[in-house]
């Protein structure tokens, strides 16, 4: 078991449906300043038990914070939030006519009060936050399995971009990091339904964004540093910043484990005290050693001590060399919080698919249809590359198709750096729409084209059309890759958002062609 679970407190009296009820003295200490005059009263009614950035969801008992935006200033909902009944409002400057609590940060204030609200319930529990650019859900749902298999699913949660688990159900993710209010709200319920331990993927936007503000991380890993997210972050010095400021955030003592494969993971064990290494480097704490492919998965060898006579054979059923990465990267964490040799190998051994990485998907009652189809999250030039370089191997021989895109609203850098990875690394590449957002996604297509030689990347906007195109050229032995949406279930467009699963689709469109297929060759025996 965890070294670090004795001696922790009792489970938290409050519930999520039941908040602690702040007062006046309260809200004016988590947050620094004064409330206005008449909100909240220091009486039993009035009191504040929920909070909210969205005014839609002001009302009694409700606190409102104006969260600056970045097409709109929340204070703006100010009139809205108080005319809704909301018992507070907090922004960064005042809204004449209007009572306001004004603070130097507000979301500062939204996170401070969340914590407040539902009770700290990071303290009451052991969180570890892993972050990094690539493989931050895969080795997130590895950790879940080790925590889970020696403590039991209902004492454990998983908080990922792909989903939440709380006492062992599942619910949809929203984004990688949710707003302050909903990561203490869904603490809360793991708390209450008996968690005590956590593994949560921290992105570089809920820290920057103060989202993670106010959790108690028990441990933290970093997986690797690519470009990213610089439409938010501006430069790779600033998005490193802001992953390095988790490990600032660790209890003392508690483990933080940084890739050494990764020149911002060494970094960050020269900069931050205990900071541990894994990986194949020769030097790292953690050595991955003897990696082999298998029949069912990937077998490794994880050395460490002194001279690295503790040596531990792993097999997990994840392909791919990157994803070694990621189990050894979680099994280094758990081995140094304190789990048992045995324990993180047989979980490991057994953890279950990761929904969207490189996640198989087959039709069902549609028969084998002789070739590979592979739905995977990678929405960049670098996990592109690796979810088709792992797609090569599933190949063994066959050909890769590749259906692929770009985000709108982001970084248009990596757009032609995408295409020139698909090109070159798949027989067939067809350019299809992403999350487009704002931009025109023909814009968006030819940006990405740009990267590839002239007619090596096949344009399709439509990306069930794209998709259905894509496993109509397959054969047997082929391996079709779609790839960037992963586990998501939108697809945001310009001007609405459509319901769209890749998996799902790709499901459906393979027993469409299952079922054309039987008809050809039915109409070609009545022929004969």
């Amino acid at each position: 078991m965890l070294a670090t679970l004795h001696g922790m407190s009792a489970r938290h009296e409050q519930t999520v449906s039941g908040a602690v009820p702040l007062g006046r003295g309260e809200v004016a200490r988590v947050l620094g300043v004064e409330p206005p005059a008449d909100a909240p009263p220091d009486g039993s009614k009035g009191k504040i038990t929920g909070v909210t950035h969205d005014s839609r969801e002001a009302g009694p008992g409700v606190a409102f914070v104006a969260v600056p935006g970045f097409r709109h200033d929340g204070a703006e909902f100010v009139p809205e939030a108080l005319e809704r009944g909301a018992e507070l409002a907090v922004a960064e400057r005042g809204v004449p006519g209007y009572p306001v609590a004004v603070v130097p940060d507000a979301r500062a204030a939204l996170a401070a009060l969340a914590c407040a609200v539902y009770g700290d319930p990071s303290h009451e529990m052991e969180v570890y936050g892993v972050t990094g650019t690539n493989g931050k859900t895969t080795t997130s749902y590895a950790l879940y399995s080790i925590l889970a298999g020696c403590g039991g699913e209902e004492e454990t949660g998983l908080l990922t971009t792909a989903e939440t688990i709380i006492g062992g159900e599942r619910v949809d993710a929203i984004r990688t990091t949710p707003e302050a209010t909903e990561v203490q709200r869904l603490l809360a319920a793991m708390r209450d339904s008996g968690a005590r331990r956590v593994a949560m993927e921290v992105s570089s936007h809920g820290i920057a964004l103060k989202r993670v503000s106010g959790v108690r991380f028990a441990g933290a890993l970093f997986t690797n540093l690519t470009r990213d997210h610089l439409d938010l972050h501006g430069t790779m010095e600033e998005y490193y910043r802001a992953k390095r400021e988790l490990f600032y955030r660790v209890v003392e003592g508690g483990p933080k484990l940084a890739n050494a494969d990764d020149e911002h993971g060494r970094r960050l064990a020269r900069e931050v005290e205990g900071v541990t290494t894994f990986g194949a480097a020769p030097d790292a704490d953690y050595r991955v050693e003897s990696v082999r492919t298998e029949p069912r998965g990937t077998a490794f060898t994880l050395c460490r001590g002194a001279g690295a006579e503790r040596r531990l054979e792993l097999k997990t059923p994840l392909l791919g060399g990157y994803n070694v990465m990621n189990a050894a990267g979680a099994a280094s964490l758990a081995l140094a919080a304190g789990v048992d040799d045995a324990e993180v190998a047989r979980a490991v051994a057994g953890m279950p698919q990761v929904p969207g990485r490189f996640e198989r998907v087959t039709a069902r009652g549609a028969g084998e249809p002789g070739f590979e189809v592979i739905v995977d999250y990678a929405h960049t030039d670098v996990g592109l590359e690796a979810a088709l370089g792992v797609a090569r191997e599933v190949a063994a021989g066959g050909r890769v198709i590749c259906v692929f895109g770009a985000a709108g609203d982001r970084d248009g850098a990596k757009r032609p750096l995408m295409g020139r990875v698909a090109a070159r690394l798949s027989e067939v590449a067809i350019i299809t729409t992403d999350d487009a957002y704002s931009e025109p996604p023909e814009k968006i297509a030819r940006e990405v084209e740009s990267g590839a030689d002239k007619g090596a990347c096949e344009v399709i906007l439509d990306r069930r059309e794209a998709i259905r195109r894509a496993l109509s050229y397959a054969r047997r032995g082929d391996v079709v890759l779609v790839a960037g949406k992963g586990h998501e279930r939108v697809q945001h467009l310009p001007g609405e958002d459509v319901p769209f699963h890749d998996a799902t689709v790709v499901g459906e469109l393979l027993g469409e062609l299952a079922g054309e297929s039987s008809e050809r060759s039915e109409r070609s025996s009545q022929g004969a």
